[in-house]
C-alpha cells in the first residue's frame, strides 16, 4: 500500500502539462453577430430619408373594428411637417362611409313578433360622418431592415395625441385621438404609413330610442336632443400612402 501510494505521488510530480497553440483562420471561426453582405455598405449606415423640417402628405382608408351597426369603412387624408427628426404636427381628416353594417341590416329588416315587427334602425340615430383631429407626434426612432439581403427598407415608429371635432349630422362633438402607427419607406419620397388609433368622444345612444323602419310602427328620426349620451371608445386601424416633400 505504501509502495503504491509512493509511485502515485511521484507520477503526480514529474508529470508536466505542455499546451499546443492552435490556430484557425479567421473565416471559420463563430462569431457572435452576423451582418448580410449588401454590395454598398453606405446605404445600410446613413439615413436614407431626411424628414426634419419636411412636409409629409398622405391619403388612404381604414376600418373602425368595434362598431356594430354602421358601415366600417373609411377614408382617411392627412398631412405632417416634420419640426425636427423626433417631434412633427399632424392634421387628420376622417370621413365616415354612409350605410350600415351586415348586423345593422339584420336589426332593421326586424322580425315578426305578433301583433307588432320588432326593428331597429340605426340609421335614424346620430352617428359620426367626418371628423378633423390636430395631433402632436412623437418619432420614437428611425430604423432600417433588410428583407432580401441585397435592399434596405427605411422605417419609423411614431405615436400620435391630439384632439379633433367629429360632425353626427344633427350632433357634433370633441374628440381624443390616440394612436401608434409605423411608416416603411420605400424611396426618399414615398412610404406607407400603417396605425392604430383609439377615438374617445361622447356622443348620442342609439339604442336610448325606438327607432323602428317597418310598418305599421315606422318611427321618425328623433332629434339629437332627445337621446341619451355615452362615452365611445372606437379603435381604428388604418394604411396610407405618404409622400414626403
Amino acid at each position: 500500500m505504501t509502495k503504491s501510494l509512493f509511485i502515485l505521488l511521484a507520477c503526480l510530480f514529474t508529470t508536466v502539462a505542455h499546451a499546443d497553440n492552435i490556430e484557425f483562420p479567421d473565416e471559420e471561426l463563430a462569431r457572435e453577430t452576423t451582418l448580410p453582405v449588401f454590395e454598398k455598405r453606405r446605404v445600410v449606415m446613413n439615413r436614407l430619408v431626411e424628414t426634419e423640417k419636411r412636409f409629409e402628405f398622405g391619403a388612404g382608408a381604414g376600418l373602425e373594428m368595434n362598431e356594430p351597426y354602421y358601415n366600417d369603412f373609411m377614408l382617411q387624408f392627412m398631412g405632417t411637417y416634420n419640426i425636427d427628426n423626433v417631434s412633427a404636427v399632424n392634421v387628420q381628416a376622417l370621413m365616415w362611409m354612409d350605410g350600415l353594417s351586415s348586423y345593422g341590416e339584420q336589426l332593421k329588416l326586424g322580425r315578426q313578433t305578433a301583433p307588432v315587427v320588432e326593428s331597429f334602425d340605426a340609421m335614424k340615430a346620430p352617428h359620426p360622418k367626418w371628423g378633423l383631429f390636430g395631433n402632436y407626434e412623437f418619432i420614437a426612432y428611425y430604423g432600417k431592415i433588410s428583407i432580401t439581403k441585397q435592399t434596405v427598407m427605411n422605417l419609423n415608429l411614431f405615436g400620435i395625441a391630439g384632439l379633433g371635432y367629429i360632425n353626427m349630422d344633427t350632433a357634433n362633438a370633441i374628440a381624443l385621438n390616440l394612436g401608434l402607427g409605423q411608416n416603411f419607406f420605400f424611396t426618399k419620397h414615398f412610404g406607407l404609413r400603417a396605425d392604430v388609433r383609439w377615438l374617445i368622444f361622447q356622443g348620442p345612444n342609439a339604442t336610448t330610442k325606438q327607432l323602428r323602419s317597418v310598418a305599421p310602427n315606422n318611427d321618425p328620426s328623433p332629434a339629437a336632443s332627445a337621446f341619451g349620451n355615452r362615452i365611445y371608445y372606437n379603435s381604428q386601424i388604418g394604411l396610407s400612402a405618404v409622400f414626403v416633400l
